[in-house]
């Protein structure tokens, strides 16, 4: 039998029937071992004597008067002999699953010494994701709608349902027994852990349903309140004085995030088109990369992401809130948004010039004190002179000219506005030094990793096209993989009669599903390229149109899979010699390259070696860490990580 790692620890006064329905709700969603104790505090319904007389398996402990929540809690924990120990109201049901994320959550955060779930109301809406403590010594739950909720450390959770290591409440004496009766004893426990160094964190993925003062009355809960907290500010009065009260949080709304994030040692604004589709292309494996290396500067920093679009927010949102990380989208008036939220941030970085345009400047604002950061991706203006060069018409030629103009414009403010921007290759980055010369401009372009083993030309066969298509038409990846069905694959396979074309990327346009035929498979969305990259002889884009550069191939070059493209293509990726063997401005010189790859082995092997050392010398996840590092210093960040 295993031994158990919990003890869960409740503390009663009367409420016999919640006891035992907390109890059965207990034994019915936790698969884990565990002991329970509970210490009845003289209950005056006879509480104490139905769990004498019916409890076998649990400890019961009878007080012979009320002596409060405290000393009940430190009783029990004395009859604990596990790793962690619960706190648990018997007004509290736990749910399914609920307990295994929570130790997860402990034995890969040895920082944090506690941790909660989201505490529901009977109705499931959102009752408490932790509470705030204000500068006049009362606390505040909050409890914003549970979509917004996202993992984060806290001033305090709730000992209605807290897991806490019992080596840490040991080292702070438990709870303190000069409060009265009950209330304030957890907030006073959360201040005393964290002044040991340690944390309190709440996992909203995580619920339980608690019915508030389900064994007292609201009135009752509201007196025994006040008679605690003239002793808890004589306490931290002098620590919390900084902080602004409590009172009064209602009518200035940015205060409440002020509080919020008190802990965080510093907060960044991410503002870019929607919540990173890591797994859909279109340049979000690169915001994602950006986010985390954000995030790994600091584990408690406050990191928010603020979406433009809702697209897919619901189905991505989540996992990026479950590592700590606030996501934001639906947002209609930023600058409101961001008034609520004055004086936040430290950091206010923005993705792309449009959306510097219609978010960065309304936001930044309110948001005097920022160092202000222009995360570019790309030079977007360069797109329409490229496809200026081959429109068709006087009038479309007429319309990207202004259109390159535009951007051109709002990327030369961009970098100016910036305290701090970001380019991904130094082509770039040379082009915005020269326009914006009193910005910090560094070069962060996207991190791969080269796995220890990779396969050579044994067990490959095709080849393939991987990149996203939107979903929509006139793409530049819809336009790479048309001009390679059309006039690269047809020849190409006149010399090579049994190759065939794999298609990889998420949402593909009806012209690509229209594709599919006996030499092109159209495979669309996969959860990982790296095995169809792994398999592939080549990969072959002939790319028109774009600008920076493509990630795709870091993530062939990561996966040792040549690839062939045009000069657009190939920028930023420090080919040297291969350059002559992967770059064709027309189909044919596309085709000819395709062909030696594939038929002349010993060259196939030099070039997978040359990119494997490009790949990590340019783009491994070390480089890009310090890349990011750079960038955070000059944003008077000193990362941690």
């Amino acid at each position: 039998m295993n031994t158990p790692r919990i003890t869960f620890v409740l503390v009663t006064y009367g409420g016999r029937d919640l006891v035992r329905t907390c109890l059965q709700a207990l034994a019915e969603h936790t698969p884990q071992p565990y002991r329970v104790v509970i210490t009845d505090s003289a209950s005056p319904d006879g509480t104490g004597e139905w769990l004498t007389a019916n409890l076998t398996e649990e400890t019961v402990l009878r007080l012979p008067e009320n002596l409060g929540f405290g000393v009940g809690g430190n009783l029990g924990v004395r009859h604990a002999d596990t790793e962690f120990v619960c706190f648990l109201n018997a007004d509290i049901e736990v749910t399914e699953g609920w307990l295994a994320p929570l130790l997860d959550f402990l034995d890969r955060t040895p920082e944090a010494a506690a941790v909660s779930p989201l505490l529901l109301n009977a109705d499931g809406t959102v009752q408490e994701a932790g509470s705030l403590i204000g500068g006049d010594g009362w606390c505040r739950a909050y409890d914003e709608p549970r979509e917004t909720l996202f993992a984060r450390e806290v001033d305090y959770a709730s000992a209605a349902c807290l897991v806490v290591r019992r080596s840490a409440f040991h080292q702070v004496a438990g709870f303190s027994s000069e409060y009265e009766i009950a209330y304030f004893e957890d907030v006073d426990l959360a201040l005393l852990l964290r002044q040991a160094g340690h944390q309190t964190w709440v996992l909203p993925s995580v619920a339980v349903h608690h019915a508030r003062h389900g064994s007292s009355s609201s009135a009752r809960a509201e007196e025994l309140m006040r008679l605690n907290h003239r002793h808890f500010l004589d306490r931290w009065g002098t620590e919390l004085a900084d902080r602004p009260p409590v009172v009064g949080l209602d009518a200035h709304p940015h205060r409440r995030w002020s509080l919020r994030d008190t802990s965080a040692p510093y907060r960044v604004l991410l503002i870019d088109d929607r919540v990173p589709q890591a797994d859909r292309g279109r340049g979000d494996p690169r915001t994602m990369a950006v986010v985390d290396a954000w995030r790994a500067g600091d584990p408690r920093a406050r990191v928010t992401f603020f979406a433009a679009s809702p697209e897919r927010a619901e189905e991505y949102a989540p996992a990026l809130q479950a590592r700590g990380i606030e996501v934001v989208w639906g947002v209609t008036d930023a600058a409101a948004w961001s008034r609520e939220h004055a004086g936040l941030f430290d950091v206010v970085c923005v993705f792309r010039p449009h959306n510097f345009t219609a978010l960065g400047k309304p936001i930044a604002e309110y948001q005097p004190q920022a160092v202000l950061v222009y995360d570019s991706e790309a030079l977007f203006h360069r797109r329409p002179a490229q496809h200026f060069e081959t429109a068709l018409d006087a009038a479309e030629r007429r319309r990207f000219a202004i259109e390159g103009v535009r951007l051109r414009k709002e990327e030369v403010e961009a970098f100016t506005w910036a305290d701090v921007a970001v380019c991904v290759s130094e082509e770039e980055a040379q082009w915005a030094r020269r326009i914006a010369p009193e910005t910090l401009v560094h070069v962060a372009c996207y991190p791969a990793k080269v796995p220890e083993s990779v396969p050579g030309l044994e067990g490959r066969h095709g080849i393939v096209f991987f990149g996203g298509f939107d979903g929509q038409p006139r793409t530049p990846n819809e336009f790479a993989v048309l001009e390679l069905a059309d006039e690269v694959l047809p020849p190409l396979r006149e010399r090579h009669p049994d190759l065939r074309l794999r298609v990889v990327g998420a949402d593909p346009s009806p012209a690509v599903l229209a594709l599919e035929g006996p030499a092109i498979t159209v495979v669309g969305k996969v959860p990982d390229p790296a095995p169809v990259l792994s398999t592939a002889l080549l990969h072959v884009v002939p790319m028109r149109y774009g600008a920076g550069v493509k990630i795709k191939f870091v993530d062939s070059m990561a996966a040792g899979l040549p690839f062939v493209t045009t000069p657009v293509g190939g920028e930023g990726l420090h080919l040297g010699w291969t350059a002559r063997h992967l770059i064709g401005s027309s189909p044919a010189e596309l085709v000819d390259l395709c062909d030696r790859l594939l038929t002349d082995k010993p060259l196939w092997t030099d070039v997978q070696q040359a990119m494997l050392d490009i790949c990590r010398e340019h783009f491994s996840t070390t480089h890009f860490a310090n890349q990011m590092r750079a960038v955070l210093v000059d944003c008077a960040i000193a990362p941690t990580a």
